[in-house]
């Protein structure tokens, strides 16, 4: 295929997401430019046709529609657009994942599912399998959505010294590393919870306790004021008894 340098990349992205349970389907979007008259979607690296879907322009972004997804949906695709006689460069890979290929492994949380800001917490995950590579995936607070990669057959996630921003909805899913794209059924999701309440109760011993040292700053120069002034009036009390004339 005859390619221009001047077209720009073409974009790739899947809704509602790269993540899709067995059986479901999914909707990858290519954008490429304006006027593009031609657009291709190709799996794996595969040039033959049977491999690859294709949508006639003219438009700026094409959909390919995937349904009932299953074991050979997975993979990693990529796309491209032509225009005029050209075609574009290829997009940055899209990587598929399809769940439901495996019983559920564990999650749990040490010391808890509740902890306090600044505490340490494990999030844990096994599989009855012996599956060796897991993946935690955050679905609901703060960057989410957004995912983690063990490559142990226990996975243990720590995370050190929490923030408010670690609180949310956790999966855990298990997959091999021979076929990385096809991942267990999720666990039942596990909701983090962050709680104030302890870091509240230190930031309020810290204010009492410098209030106490303020304190009792103030007050020992209070007192050494007050020793000043007491030594200096005995000094004026003795001195017209020295100073009494001979007689």
């Amino acid at each position: 295929m005859a390619q221009k340098e001047a077209f720009p990349k073409p974009s790739l992205w899947a809704v509602p997401g790269t993540v899709i349970p067995w059986g479901k389907s999914v909707i990858v979007r290519c954008h490429g430019a304006e006027e593009a008259q031609r657009f291709l979607l190709e799996k794996d690296g595969s040039t033959e046709l049977k491999d690859m879907l294709e949508v006639p322009g003219p438009w700026k972004e094409a959909e390919f529609f995937i349904s009932d997804i299953a074991a050979q949906t997975a993979g990693r695709y990529r796309c491209q657009y032509q225009s005029q006689s050209y075609w574009s460069e290829l997009s940055d890979p899209l990587e598929l994942m399809v769940t439901g290929l495996y019983p559920k492994p564990s999650i749990l949380a040490n010391p808890g599912s509740t902890v306090t800001i600044g505490q340490d917490v494990t999030l844990h995950c096994e599989s009855q399998l012996r599956s060796d590579r897991y993946v935690l995936y955050k679905t609901t607070g703060a960057n989410a959505p957004h995912s983690l990669l063990s490559t142990d057959y226990k996975a243990d996630f720590l995370f050190p010294t929490v923030m408010v921003s670690h609180s949310g909805t956790y999966l855990c899913y298990s997959f091999d590393s021979d076929f990385p794209y096809l991942w267990s059924t999720p666990r039942d999701t596990l909701v983090l919870k962050i709680s104030e309440f302890m870091s509240a109760h230190r930031n309020f011993i810290s204010f009492r306790l410098i209030l106490a040292g303020v304190t009792l700053a103030i007050l020992g120069a209070l007192m050494n004021e007050a020793w000043r002034h007491r030594g200096s009036a005995q000094q004026q009390v003795k001195k017209p008894l020295d100073e009494q004339p001979e007689r």
